[in-house]
């Protein structure tokens, strides 16, 4: 077809239609420069560039071809870590990019390429950079804060996503350039010393997720900052700040948060806080020393666990405290119930839930109270919870189960991070509930009986992750064989990812895997091949009394009596995974 022809023949609303379904350097690959009309229409196209998941002989040729014509039209670009010095030449991209004023690097790693860039980046207006799924919680170079967090950057939003940054006070210096900030710290020392150096701040979400003491003193140590909860300083005023978010599996130190927030935030509009605090508050305390003080505070999301130093107030009486006519004005709906974790606690949360994560999910949670009479939020759509963490020493109840269906329609993935080795009461064993939004479920405890994990595959079909502990996976591979086992075949044909105990790793159950050479006649052993595949009892023997050296001295891979070997006689040719 000409182009006048399907020019004439095609309104401009088909073609925003159609951009949806095309890639933006196919776009402008195909679209610019043809006639006035379509450069108009990609224009939006040409302002912000996404190179990112693109591979490098597509990407040489774009940069090559295509970048040099639309370079002064480029306001924002989207680049993988990896190929960031194409797309950028060092020292020369200012020149190439006049009016360049946001970057998003994906795939980055903590010692990757664009640490070389962020002098440079710093004199732009948005940087957000996505670090790779395998750096999650990792902690990023010092030169994040050596290069970011100074008086002579430009930067109004900074994201860092996925991974630890590192606040160093003898190198953070006073930026007023910041206006928007996702950040993930160590501790609430970093939360404190952060917001004393940004004074223009208007948005910040930080999460600090729970780092056992033991991991957290060796980073601060290496950071060279000795930490004083007793020594923190209030701002003067941050006055701008109008949305502020604030996460935390530690244990936050609610006297000084609720001064900063009183005294510091009262222009605040919106206020989420997901945090453990160390010490006990009720309704009356939130309302006249917190919320009474922010009067432009439009919504307010909140998740407490509340240590019960007082065991004469039951729940009954702490849920009268958010009953007040404040409360129930302003359309606040509470929901509470006991935690008995390691200590007594409360867990109170606002309806509906809008935290990705819920960390404290019990028995308990069955007998939970409320300071509205209407249950409908406790199932409303609006939850947004994604992971859930159960918690008891006492079997999980088909009741529990049934509010997690309910209420928390999002859900995907299970944390148990304790529970008794019969790990499901009766009634849920027995029962036939299916959660098929389940995609991930995680054991951290070490023991859990076959019939239990039986039970809890066939309630979860779809799931596709799975970490279980080292003792599970030996009745796994005894009960492979029994009649029982058999339904789980589908369901364990889905399974891509695979972890046991603090080890994992990553395999597609579905291959097919090609015949490969014994081990005896292998001559380049570097590389290693993991792989699944049932056998006699007396080949598993003979395998790893012929082939293999058994470990006995710790720390093994899966632990004593697990054992990996290239295939022998009776495996048919495949990579095996021994258990004996």
């Amino acid at each position: 077809m000409e182009i006048s022809t399907l020019e004439s023949s095609l309104p401009n609303e088909l073609f925003d239609f159609i951009f949806l379904y095309l890639k933006s350097i196919d776009i402008i690959y195909s679209f610019f420069n043809l006639n006035h009309r379509f450069n108009n229409l990609i224009y939006p196209f040409l302002c912000a560039i996404d190179l990112s998941n693109v591979d490098e002989c597509t990407l040489k040729k774009y940069c090559r071809t295509i970048l040099p014509k639309i370079h002064h039209y480029i306001k924002a670009i989207r680049v993988d870590d990896k190929n960031i010095n194409a797309v950028f030449p060092l020292f020369l991209y200012s020149k190439i990019y006049p009016n360049l004023e946001s970057v998003f690097i994906t795939e980055a790693k903590t010692d990757g390429k664009h640490l070389l860039y962020l002098k440079l980046f710093k004199q732009l207006l948005n940087l957000k950079i996505y670090f790779d799924t395998e750096q999650h919680n990792e902690t990023v170079l010092i030169e994040s804060c050596s290069n970011l967090f100074q008086s002579g950057c430009r930067l109004q939003t900074l994201v860092f996503d996925n991974v630890y940054v590192p606040i160093n006070t003898h190198i953070i210096e006073r930026c007023f350039s910041i206006r928007k900030l996702t950040i993930k710290v160590h501790c609430c020392d970093n939360v404190y010393v952060l917001l004393n150096n940004l004074p223009s701040i208007e948005y910040v979400t930080i999460d600090i997720p729970y780092i056992r003491q033991q991991e957290q003193q060796p980073e601060q140590e290496q950071n060279g900052v000795q930490f004083n909860n007793n020594n923190k300083s209030v701002p003067s005023t941050l006055s701008k700040l109008r949305y502020f978010v604030f996460s935390s599996m530690s244990v936050v130190n609610y006297d000084y948060l609720e001064l900063l927030l009183s005294h510091c935030c009262f222009n605040l509009e919106h206020l989420s806080l997901d945090l453990c605090i160390d010490q006990f508050i009720d309704g009356e305390r939130f309302e006249k020393k917190l919320l009474s003080k922010l009067t432009k505070l439009e919504v307010f999301h909140f998740c407490f666990l509340i240590p019960a130093v007082d065991n004469k107030l039951n729940i009954d009486d702490y849920i009268q405290t958010f009953k007040s006519t404040y409360w129930i004005n302003n359309n606040h709906s509470i929901l509470c119930f006991n935690q008995s974790l390691l200590n007594q606690y409360y867990c109170v949360f606002s309806l509906p839930y809008v935290f990705h994560t819920f960390p404290c999910f019990s028995n308990d949670l069955i007998n939970y109270r409320t300071n509205v009479n209407d249950d409908s939020l406790l199932y409303s759509k609006q939850n947004k919870a994604i992971e859930i963490s159960l918690y008891d020493t006492v079997p999980y109840t088909l009741e529990l189960f049934q509010i997690i269906q309910k209420s928390f329609l999002r859900a995907s993935e299970l944390i148990f991070v304790d529970a008794p080795v019969r790990c499901l009461s009766d009634n849920l064993l027995n029962n036939e509930l299916m959660m098929e939004n389940i995609v991930s479920v995680t054991f951290l405890f070490d023991q859990l009986e076959f019939e239990h994990f039986r039970r809890l595959l066939l309630m979860t079909p779809n799931i596709l992750r799975l970490r279980i502990p080292q003792r599970l996976l030996l009745d796994v591979l005894r009960n492979s064989k029994d009649s029982s086992f058999q339904q789980l075949r589908s369901i364990c044909n889905r399974i891509r990812y695979v972890g046991i105990g603090s080890r994992s790793l990553e395999f597609d159950v579905l291959i097919s895997f090609q015949s490969q050479e014994r081990w005896s006649q292998v001559r380049d052993r570097s590389n290693t091949y993991i792989g699944f595949h049932s056998t006699s009892p007396e080949a598993c023997v003979n395998i790893a009394h012929s082939d293999m050296r058994i470990s006995r001295t710790p720390p093994q891979m899966l632990g004593y009596g697990i054992y990996f070997a290239r295939s022998i006689e009776n495996t048919g040719a495949k990579h095996v995974l021994v258990a004996l």
